[in-house]
């Protein structure tokens, strides 16, 4: 039996045709490479916050879900904090425990000025819980906002490359236009596919973020308002 060693040799361009995004980016020129790497880098970037950000909303989610049952089981509503009761990673937890010790610490003063403390004390737990949540997030809307633009720069570079190529060739064949054409589309392509999940992941997290943080002020208006009805204010 008689071999084809040419067979095993280097890959035809129609080969590399077929491997759609490899060819592409094997014909690219160094710009066109550059930012094709920025776009699969920001993919990365982008994917990765959304399962950190996914993964740290659903344990605030569950573990808050958690932590309020807890609360409403006891017959005191500062007795989990007596106790000495932690829930890592709950928001609801932190503005409780931001709470209580706001009381602790307005000992000796009359009870309106211990009321406006206490308000102060949740107001900053809370905004501080929002800014916690909210970390990373904009990178998202940066990828979004960025990544199509970035894929239009490389469409337009690669334009012009090819129109280059066709200059320098002295004939517009589709053997000239052709690698410039396929390194200038699938840098859009690349633009697209980097945008569109981002914004998604982007706008599922800012809704949940929200309800996190309407669920805060809700728990401290009730917080406030329990504390009031104790204190007979």
């Amino acid at each position: 039996m008689i071999f084809d060693i040419t067979a095993f040799s280097s890959p035809t361009p129609d080969f590399l045709a077929a491997g759609g995004i490899f060819y592409a980016f094997s014909v690219s020129t160094i710009a066109g490479q550059v930012v094709m790497l920025a776009l699969f880098l920001t993919s990365i970037v982008s994917w990765s916050v959304m399962f950190t950000k996914f993964k740290q909303v659903r344990i605030a989610e569950r573990n808050g879900r958690d932590f309020l049952r807890t609360l409403r089981a006891e017959e005191r509503f500062v007795e989990i904090f007596s106790k000495g009761r932690i829930w890592n990673d709950c928001p609801l937890f932190e503005l409780y425990t931001a709470g209580c010790k706001g009381i602790q610490g307005s000992t000796g003063v009359n009870d309106t000025f211990k009321l406006q403390l206490l308000q102060g004390a949740l107001e900053r737990s809370v905004a501080e819980q929002i800014v916690r949540l909210e970390s990373q997030v904009s990178i998202l809307g940066t990828a979004v906002s960025a990544a199509p633009f970035l894929g239009l720069l490389g469409t337009v570079w690669g334009v012009m490359d090819a129109f280059s190529s066709v200059a320098i060739v002295g004939s517009a064949t589709i053997g000239a236009l052709a690698p410039g054409i396929a390194a200038a589309l699938i840098t859009t392509v690349m633009g697209l596919v980097v945008a569109l999940p981002s914004m998604v992941g982007y706008n599922i997290l800012v809704a949940n973020i929200r309800r996190l943080t309407m669920e805060m002020e809700n728990f401290a208006s009730e917080f406030l308002g329990i504390a009031q009805k104790e204190m007979g204010a």
